[in-house]
Parts: C-alpha cells; structure tokens; sequence
C-alpha cells in the first residue's frame, strides 16, 4: 500500500515524444517534406474556401460541405504540423500533461468531424443522382446546415468520450510516447492501472466506428454507381468521376485510421508510417483531387482570379505608377555634408560588418551563441545599409528624385523584415543574456544549438509577417483601419519590445549586485553596450511609428538618426512619407 502511495505521488506532468526516428538524416528529410505539405496545406484549403465564399455560381449543397471539409483540413493540420517542425529543431520533445490531452481532443473532435462530413457529403451524392427530383427539396439550406451541425456534435461527443476516459486514469511513469503527437493508444498503454475497460471503449469508440463509417461509404458509392449504370453515358461519366474522386478520398482517410484504431494496443513497426499518412500527408488530398479533378471549382477559381485581377487593372488606372522623394533637405551645402557623412558611414558599415562575420566564421573559439547572434546582427545591419544608402547616395546626385511604386513597396518591405527582423534579434540576445548571468548552470542546456536555429528562424518568420502586411499611407480613400493596424504593428510592437528588453536587462542588474566584483563588472558591460543600442534604435523608432500619421519637423532628423544607429540609412520612401 505504501508503495502504491509512493507512485501516486508522483504524478506525471509531461509526456517525452519519442519522435518518428532517431536518424538525423531521415530527421531532415522529414522536416522538408512536413514544412512543404504544410504550405501547400494552408494555402490550398483556405484558396477552396475563398473561392467557394467569392463565387455566387458555387451555392450548391457540394460546394458548401466542401468549404467546410477545406476548413477542418486546415485545422487538422494546424493540430500536428507546427509540434512536429518545432520538435525536430528540439533537442528534447517533450509536450505537457494538458498540451497533450488538449492535443488528442482535437485530433479527435476534427478527425472524428471529418469522418462524418464525408458521410453528410455521400448522402448529398445519392439524393442528387438516385433521387434528383427531391435533392432542391431535401438538401435545402435548412437540412445543410442542421446536418453541419450534428456532424460537429457528433465529432465533439467522439472526442470528448476519449478525454473522459483518459482524464480518469492515473499516471506515474513511464511517461515516453513511441510516436510523433500525442494519440489515445500510446497515452493508455503509459496508465499504471488496468486498462481492459477503456481499450474496449476505445477499439468501439474508434476503430469500429471507423470501420462502419468506411463500410458505409463503400455502399453508398456501390449504389450510386449500380443506380447510373442505365443512364446516358454523359451522365454516367459525371458520376463515375465524382464517385472515384470521393472513394480515393474514403480509402486515404480511413484506411490509415482502420489500421490504427481497430488494433490499436498492438506494436506495429508500421504504425508511426502509417501515423504520418493520416495526420500530415491526408489534409494535402483534398485541395489536390478537388482542385485538380472538379472543373468546376478549377473554372470557378480561374473566374476569382481574373474578376481579382479586373479589380486591381482598373483601379491601377489612375495609380500613381512612381514617388517623387522631397529628400533630407533642399539647401545644396548640407546635402554635399549629408552625402559625404552618408558615404564616410556607408564606406564604413559594411566592411565593419563583414569583417565581423568573418572573424567569428573564422575563429573556432567564438562558437557561443552570443557570437552567433551578433553575427546575425551584423549581416543584418549590412543589408539594411544595402537597401537605403546606396539610392541616397544617387539622389544626391540626380536633379529628379524619383523612386517607382514597385521600387518604393520593395524597398518598404526589405526595410521592416530587415528592420524588425533587428528588434526581434535583440530581444532574443537579452534572452541569452539573461540565461547567461542569472541561470549560467542551464545556460549549455537552454541555449544549445538546436534551440538558437529555432529562435533565429522564429525571428526570421517574426519579420516576414510584420513586413507583408505593411501599406502604403498614400491612398486616395479613407486609410483609419489601415492607420490603425500601423499603430498597433509598428509602434505599439516597437513600445512592448523596449519595455521589455529594458525590463530584461533591469532583472539582470538586480540578480548581479550580490555577486562578485570582477562577475558585476563583466555583466555590467555587457548589459550597458546593448541597452545604449536599445535606447539608439527603439527611441526613434516609437517616436516615428507610435504617432506615425502626424508630420513633425524632427521626423526627418529622427528617421536618419534611426538608420545611422542601426548602422545604415532610412530612404525617404518609408512607410509614412
């Protein structure tokens, strides 16, 4: 009795995720193929659900449940891939008691959802070619959207039934998982109590639901075809090809979950294959074969695109195609100053910043990832140099400064991915700063490399989303909401990162004052060069962007002193002219 009190105590709290395989290079391989079919999965789902919302001529029953089944592709794959992308940049997978049962319940809710909804859609299927009379009168809008959301019940009474169970189960180690996500049959088999009950509730809740909804659904197919045999051949040939696209589907949806569920206590070295089929590879299926093999929402979607296309040449048609740039100032003398300081700093910038980059390229004994970074921070800062000076420097020079629309909106995204990019990689080295002094026994295990790719590539996608959805102020309409997502993308993300970068570098003052003298000394300087660089980008980037829309004289002067910080220079061609 004591020593099952002993393991009641302890509890486990989180769950260590073997993995698909142990192999670095199946590892990348893996990678790559998960991070293309998960953007070919995003974008292709919500394109079907686009085009189905824009096109009146898709109102049919079909068309409707087939948006619905893009958006729980998109979900389901939103569920697995993003864990997996991070996991195999990790040293260590491991997910929490709540992430992994939140994990399985929407597994469950959207899988089980799925399944359904491919059943809703072969009945609509046999009303509109065994009963074509009755389908306006049964599939009518009040049917659809009742059969939705039972399908939605139905999807959450499955998922739910599988929380129950497992949240009543103890759990006191082993706590690995032999697979890539958190699933029902390898989170049972880690209960330390008897677990025959809930098997059998799981192998009926399940697999045999699985089986019957499969068998269902070849039935249904079956009589549909058996119906169309006697009908003329442009019919029968319609049929045949909508039937075939949705059996395709039926068998890589359900064949995979049949193998898993129907024995799923069973060790099969081809259950985690079998795992990554169902859950990464199924959601590409349904924008490929319906893209690919219904012509009508191939035509729909070339009629979207070209009605889009319409749009843009015609308001493109009175679109200023060119910027004239007002420049620094018109007096001649402090422009021949501005561009002799413009390329004594440019002369300066990037061979200071590449020289930085080779020494810690070159030198094996600046391997840490406070080097890393900083080399980071230095190719940086060289391209952003790259982007603005070079053009000042030619239109010091040129008696008409002009910059083309699409020359303005590529320089204005090349300077916030570039920009942004800077401020995100500061606050990821007051990070490592802060392992560094306050937490130096974990510092070798935080920081590992696998962990500083992620948060460089983390960084890198932070700056392409702060960039792309950027616009121009020179707009001939109301711009309040376009004005407002500035403030709040640029200044007020500007103002929560020094907050929070000052916040940072004060907790890490605080923490030295108790160490020793020669510790302090080193943190001290270290912490001062990078909250002056903090005070020399971010005060002029939150005076420039918190109030983005109002012109002050110093704008200009803040602007170059904002570019000259970051060791390179702004164009006038901003964001905010």
């Amino acid at each position: 009795a004591e020593e099952m009190k002993i393991e009641n105590s302890t509890v486990v709290t989180e769950f260590i995720l073997l993995g698909l395989t142990q192999s670095r290079n199946i590892q990348l391989l893996v990678f790559v193929l998960i991070l293309i079919f998960y953007l070919i999965i995003l974008p292709g789902n919500f394109l079907i659900i686009f085009t189905i919302r824009s096109d009146p001529g898709l109102t049919a029953p079909l068309y409707f449940f087939l948006g619905n089944l893009a958006f729980l592709d998109a979900s389901y794959s939103f569920i697995v891939a993003p864990r997996m992308l991070v996991d195999f940049l990790s040293e260590k997978k491991v997910i929490s008691y709540r992430g992994c049962i939140t994990q399985l319940f929407f597994l469950h809710f959207l899988g089980g959802g799925e399944g359904l909804l491919l059943v809703v859609m072969a009945f609509d299927h046999y009303i509109a070619i065994c009963r074509p009379l009755h389908y306006s009168t049964v599939m009518n809008p009040r049917t659809c959207y009742a059969l939705l959301l039972a399908l939605w019940l139905g999807g959450f009474v499955h998922s739910i039934i599988q929380v129950a169970f497992i949240l009543r189960l103890p759990f006191c180690g082993p706590n690995r998982l032999d697979n890539f996500f958190c699933d029902v049959p390898q989170v049972i088999k880690l209960a330390c109590t008897d677990t025959f009950l809930v098997e059998l509730v799981m192998v009926f809740n399940s697999g045999l639901l699985t089986l019957l909804c499969f068998l269902g659904l070849l039935a249904s197919y079956a009589v549909i075809l058996c119906h169309v045999r006697g009908s003329a051949s442009e019919g029968k040939s319609k049929a045949l090809s909508t039937c075939t696209t949705h059996v395709i589907i039926i068998f890589l949806m359900f064949g995979p979950a049949i193998f898993i569920y129907t024995c799923p206590f069973r060790a099969l070295s081809a259950n985690k294959v079998v795992s990554f089929f169902h859950t990464v590879i199924f959601p590409l299926m349904n924008p490929v074969i319906y893209t690919l093999r219904n012509q009508e929402v191939k035509a729909s979607m070339r009629r979207v695109l070209s009605r889009h296309a319409e749009r843009m040449e015609h308001e493109n048609r009175t679109v200023v195609t060119e910027f004239i740039l007002a420049g620094l100032t018109q007096s001649q003398n402090i422009q021949l100053l501005v561009f002799v300081l413009v390329l004594i700093f440019y002369l300066i910038i990037l061979p200071g910043n590449f020289l930085i980059i080779f020494t810690i390229r070159s030198d094996p004994g600046l391997t840490a990832p406070l080097y890393f970074f900083l080399g980071n921070l230095a190719f940086l800062d060289a391209s952003y140099s790259f982007i603005v000076a070079p053009r000042m420097l030619v239109d010091f020079l040129s008696e008409k400064k002009v910059i083309s629309y699409r020359g303005c909106i590529t320089q204005l995204f090349f300077l916030h991915f570039l920009g942004g990019g800077e401020g995100l990689l500061l606050v990821v080295m007051a990070f490592d700063r802060y392992i560094a002094i306050c937490r130096p026994l974990h510092y070798s295990t935080v920081m590992n490399p696998r962990t500083c790719y992620a948060l460089l590539l983390a960084l890198w996608l932070g700056d392409f989303v702060h960039s792309i959805i950027q616009v121009i102020k020179l707009a001939c309409t109301d711009t309040f909401v376009v004005e407002l997502v500035m403030v709040f993308n640029s200044g007020l993300l500007t103002l929560l990162c020094f907050l929070r970068l000052l916040a940072s570098y004060a907790v890490t003052f605080c923490r030295e004052c108790g160490s020793s003298f020669e510790g302090k000394s080193k943190a001290v300087s270290t912490c001062t060069t990078h909250i002056i660089i903090i005070f020399l980008i971010f005060g002029p980037g939150i005076f420039i962007y918190t109030c983005p829309f109002r012109a002050f004289p110093a704008d200009k002067v803040v602007g170059f002193s904002l570019s000259h910080c970051n060791l390179s220079f702004v164009e006038p061609c901003d964001l905010y002219p």
